[in-house]
This record gives C-alpha cells, sequence and structure tokens, in this order.
C-alpha cells in the first residue's frame, strides 16, 4: 500500500506547487494590472481664458500660457493621472467683438481651441463670450477638436456635438459629471438655447441614478461644471446638498481655497490660466479624502517640460497673428477725412518744450519707452495691447491702426521703424533698466523723430495719458481744479490699464480691492516735479 501512496502524494505535491506559482502568477498580473490605473486623478481645470494663448508680456511677473500649463501637467503628471475641463468664457476675450478685429480674434479663438485640444482638454461647458462669432462658429469647433462639450442643459439636444453627462471609473470611485450653461448669463436670444438648471438637475439626477449613480455610495462623486456665476452656484449647493464638487466660472471669483456650503465644495480661479485649479482624488478613498489646491502658472514652468513644444506653437501663433492684425488694419481707411482735419493730442516732444524737468523726470520711467515692450515680445500690431502702451488709440485725436501711430512730414520710411528695433533689441525688460538707461533710449527715440520728420509719434505713455488739457492750452485753460481732484483724476486713469490682471500687486487679495497704499506708493514713485 505505502508502495502506491508515494507516488500518488508526489503527484499531489508537485500540483499543490504548481497551482500555488498560478496563484501568485495571477496575483501579480492583477496587481500590475491594477498598478496600470494611477490611484490618484487630478482633475484640473481652467475658465474665463479669454482668448490667451500666453502672457501679455507687460507684467512684472507674468502668470499664464499654454506652454507653462504644459509644464504644470507635466509635472502633476509624475503623481497623477491629469483630467482636464474648462468651464467656459474661453475663446474670445468678450460677448461682442468688433468687425474690425474679427479675423484677427477669430484666429486666436481657433488656435487656442488647437492649444487645449493638445493639452488634452476632455470636458468643456461654452460659456457668453464664447458665443461672440455665434453658435455657428462653436459647432465648427465640437467637430474639429477631441475634446467634447459638456452641456446637460440644452433645449434642444440636436443643437451642436455634446454630451449630457459623463460618468469616470477608475478603481473603486466613480465621477458623474454633469455641465450647465445659466440662461440668464445672456443678453440675447441665446439664452433660449438652455433650459433652468434648478429644474433641470433633478430629471438629470433620475437619469443618472439609471446609469449607477448613488449619492449614499462613498466612491461615488456628483461633479458640476457651471457657467453661471459664484452666487448661482451657492444657491445650487444649497438645494441640492448631494452635490460633492461645482466647479464655477463668469463671475471670476478668485477663490484660493474651496467655499464650502455643507459638504459642496464651490471652486473657481483666476482668468487667463494665470491660476489652474486641481482638485485631488484618491480613487482607492472615500471621497472625504478629496483635496483641493491652486496652482500658480509661473513662467519658470514652462522649463519643466524639455522640448516644450507649445514654445513653437505660440512663435507661430504670433507670426501668424502679426500679419492677420496688420490685414485688419490695413482695411481701417484714414484716420481723419481730409475735408474735416481733426487736432491731433499733443505729444511729449510738445509738451518738454515749456516743461523740461517734468519732461526729463518721464524720459526716465518705463512709460517713456514702453511700446519697446511690445516690439520685444513680437505684439507690436496687437490693438489690445497697445491701447495701454500708446497715446489716443481709438480717438479721433489719436490713431486707429498701428501702422498710423508714428505719421511722418512727408510720406512713411521703413528705416525709422529698423532703427526702433535696434536701438531697443537688447532690452528684455524695461522694468529692469536703470533710470538713466532708460532716459538714453527715450533721448535717441526722440532724436529718431526729429531725424525722419516725424509729424505725430502717439507710441508710449505719454503726458496726456495721465493728465487732461484744453485743445488750446497753454492759451486756455479748462475749469480750475483742486490738488485731490486733479490725482484723483489721474489715479482713474492709472487703474485702467493697471487691471488686477496686468498689476496684481496694486491690489488685495482677492484681487478685486485696490490696495490704496500700493497705489499711493506707486503713484508718489510715478509723479512729476510739481511746476515752478
Amino acid at each position: 500500500m505505502k508502495n502506491y501512496l508515494l507516488p500518488w502524494l508526489l503527484i499531489l505535491s508537485s500540483c499543490s506547487f504548481f497551482i500555488s506559482h498560478i496563484d501568485k502568477d495571477a496575483a501579480l498580473a492583477e496587481s500590475k494590472k491594477k498598478s496600470a490605473t494611477p490611484k490618484n486623478l487630478a482633475i484640473v481645470f481652467s475658465h474665463n481664458l479669454s482668448g490667451e494663448t500666453h502672457p501679455c508680456g507687460c507684467r512684472n511677473f507674468p502668470l499664464g500660457g499654454l506652454p507653462q500649463v504644459a509644464g504644470l501637467f507635466h509635472n502633476i503628471s509624475k503623481n497623477s493621472e491629469v483630467f482636464y475641463v474648462d468651464t467656459g468664457d474661453t475663446f474670445f476675450p468678450s460677448s461682442a467683438i468688433p468687425s474690425t478685429m474679427k479675423d484677427s480674434l477669430s484666429f486666436a479663438a481657433n488656435n487656442l481651441a488647437l492649444g487645449l485640444d493638445q493639452l488634452g482638454l476632455k470636458y468643456f461647458v461654452p460659456g457668453d463670450q464664447d458665443f461672440a462669432l455665434g453658435l455657428d462658429f462653436l459647432k465648427k469647433i465640437a467637430l474639429a477638436r477631441n475634446f467634447e462639450f459638456l452641456i446637460s442643459n440644452l433645449s434642444d439636444e440636436s443643437l451642436i456635438k455634446h454630451k449630457r453627462f459623463a460618468i469616470i471609473e477608475r478603481n473603486r470611485s466613480k465621477i458623474f459629471m454633469v455641465g450647465f450653461v445659466a440662461p440668464d448669463v445672456f443678453n440675447d436670444k441665446t439664452r433660449d438655447l438652455f433650459t433652468d438648471i434648478p429644474t433641470t438637475l433633478p430629471k438629470l439626477i433620475l437619469e443618472l441614478k439609471s446609469q449607477g449613480y448613488d449619492a449614499s455610495n462613498p466612491y461615488h462623486r456628483l461633479v458640476v461644471l457651471s457657467h453661471a456665476g459664484f452666487d448661482p452656484d451657492e444657491a445650487l449647493a444649497l438645494k441640492y446638498p448631494f452635490i460633492d464638487w461645482i466647479i464655477g466660472a463668469h463671475s471670476q471669483s478668485f477663490l484660493r481655497f474651496s467655499r464650502d456650503v455643507g459638504n459642496v465644495k464651490i471652486v473657481q480661479t483666476l482668468s487667463k490660466n494665470h491660476y489652474v485649479g486641481n482638485i485631488n482624488i484618491d480613487t482607492l478613498a472615500k471621497k472625504p479624502s478629496d483635496t483641493y489646491v491652486l496652482h500658480e502658472v509661473r513662467d519658470e514652468l514652462e522649463q519643466s517640460l524639455t522640448p516644450n513644444p507649445f514654445r513653437k506653437f505660440i512663435d507661430d501663433h504670433k507670426a501668424q497673428m502679426n500679419i492677420i492684425q496688420l490685414q485688419e488694419q490695413s482695411r481701417m481707411g484714414m484716420e481723419t477725412s481730409p475735408n474735416a482735419p481733426i487736432k491731433k493730442y499733443r505729444t511729449a516732444v510738445s509738451c518738454i518744450e515749456c516743461h523740461k524737468p517734468q519732461g526729463e523726470f518721464w524720459q526716465g520711467t518705463p512709460h517713456s519707452i514702453a511700446y519697446t515692450t511690445l516690439m520685444n515680445v513680437h505684439e507690436q500690431n496687437n490693438l489690445q495691447c497697445i491701447k495701454c502702451h500708446s497715446l489716443g488709440l481709438g480717438d479721433p485725436k489719436g490713431f486707429t491702426a498701428a501702422k498710423n501711430m508714428v505719421s511722418f512730414k512727408a510720406k512713411p520710411i521703413i528705416d525709422y521703424w529698423n532703427q526702433i528695433y535696434a536701438m531697443s533689441s537688447d532690452v528684455k525688460s524695461v522694468r529692469k533698466l536703470e533710470s538713466k538707461q532708460i532716459q538714453n533710449i527715450s533721448k535717441k527715440w526722440m532724436v529718431f523723430d526729429k531725424m525722419y520728420g516725424v509729424k505725430n509719434n502717439f507710441a508710449n505713455v505719454q503726458c496726456l495719458n495721465c493728465h487732461t488739457q484744453h485743445d488750446e492750452h497753454p492759451f486756455n485753460s479748462d475749469m480750475p481744479q483742486t490738488h485731490e481732484e486733479k490725482t484723483a483724476q489721474i489715479k482713474s486713469k492709472c487703474l485702467t490699464c493697471h487691471t488686477s490682471e496686468q498689476s496684481p500687486e496694486w491690489y488685495g487679495k482677492d484681487l478685486k480691492t485696490v490696495n490704496e497704499k500700493v497705489v499711493a506708493k506707486t503713484f508718489k514713485k510715478m509723479s512729476c516735479p510739481l511746476l515752478q
């Protein structure tokens, strides 16, 4: 009997060994399969980009830009899966754009859509500014790009290619994502394209439940992408406390931390990709473990991704934009009718004749060579930038197109601009120059103006950008003002260009309230010496 048992024991022993190895191999394969899905999911979001693909170049510390965001996403992807969404007011700077800038702004919008696509944008909720060229423009974007429009409250489902909701499954977690556009953000019939959010959401929840959504399941999250504004988002959170996250837009409420309404977390970030929001989800953990962080998109982030493909993207974008802008501006016509000449603004060279100490002071400030900033970042034809780096854009007393910013007594001379470019080509940052260096460039520019027979030079921030004078000054004067009235008037003019986006250091932490102490200090520093 023992002779028969021994072979069987050997066989069973080897089978057990074989089976245990199969189990281990299967467990290892399953472990590898699970590890292929990252544990952490980063829902990153932007909104209110207003058509901006890159920093304008005139901020003290530039923020935003597609190359910089690409670097940020690269860094985040080292520890998490990046899932990118945008909640609108993305493609255009406003909901109404001038016909004279339609070509350049539509090119910028299409190129931005391409850039966002290449960044990996997954879902997009349109805002009122995105309808600046109508629904047909957005229909083409929806068909051309890989990212999907996420709209849960369309009045007609056939209006545009879109998804009503999305379900993101990662490990134990399910994220149910919906997108809403508030009808009342529109001032025209576009509002009729959308149904009311509070009455639409309950019906949508029933549909999500049929897809497996369970509000009591700690691994299920309901994320609302909302283009409504902070106050409507807050009201929505109060009415539907089972929502987990509301990613907002429209009101540009700068929330450094989530604003919690019960268990509902509302988040918004600053416009133009200056900051990117990031909801961190551990897909193996219950939803109370979710966290939120705000990323400042600094210039050096571009270097995190080497080579960064968006550097060439931006360079090509600027080159094409300059061509289109010149074409647009060439169609604007003559500055004034020869039958109705309009007296132009007095430029700085005229003021200096009588106000030499003030002129000497001005020539030592960055204002006096402000246009060189645009030249050095290849934005010299961008009217949106020129308006704050020149005098009188869009005013009959000034100019309407970049080509007419400087006018000559005879015909325009190309060599003039070659000399101006050469003079400032080494200037990387006007702010970093010493006052004496700025003054040398400013004075040299005036020498070129005289040499080439310049009639009017409206480039740079000049005396009349800040001060007000009668057309017949000094022979006629405006009503006398007190020192306080003059100061208030000048400060008001300063703030039209030194907005929270361009000069955040002038504002409080909310970036809406002016920091009067900072403004007063800057005002004093930039004030010309008093008249003697």
